[in-house]
């Protein structure tokens, strides 16, 4: 399996690095989608296709479910035993994701990162680093200390 941010905000011809505002917000979303790469294949681009994908959509609180970092990774280990070839991280712009799109897309989670509204870079970092400690809980490595 492999793991697919999906910008919105990306155009098909920019580069994911132009893409972030902020330097030191792309430089951490690499750190941790490179340390995804570990584990799994993982790649970032544009918005989702639906080829054996299975897609979560990070969205407002409203419409998404909190979950804690240890439900995120049963969520991924169910995901991973389903037998879809890709997990597709979908993160929208600035705007999120109109019902249409949501419709279009059926994702099949729809997560919340709480009631903090977030810069969608930041929630693009805040994705992969919950990705990547989802990995260790499953993996039982150390990274992930259960507070």
């Amino acid at each position: 399996m492999r793991i697919r941010f999906s910008l919105a905000w990306l155009k098909s011809s920019q580069l994911v690095g132009k893409s972030f505002k902020s330097p030191a917000a792309y430089s951490l979303f690499k750190e941790y989608t490179n340390r995804l790469s570990h584990f799994l294949s993982c790649e970032v681009g544009t918005y989702p296709s639906k080829n054996k994908t299975c897609i979560w959509v990070c969205e407002r609180e409203k419409t998404g479910k909190p979950v804690s970092s240890e439900s995120l990774a049963q969520e991924l280990q169910r995901c991973m035993n389903s037998g879809v070839q890709e997990l597709q991280i979908v993160i929208g712009g600035s705007d999120g994701f109109t019902t249409q799109e949501l419709e279009k897309m059926g994702p099949a989670f729809r997560w919340s990162f709480g009631p903090l509204t977030l810069p969608h870079e930041l929630a693009a970092v805040v994705a992969a680093e919950q990705m990547y400690r989802a990995l260790t809980i499953l993996r039982h490595m150390p990274y992930h200390v259960g507070h």
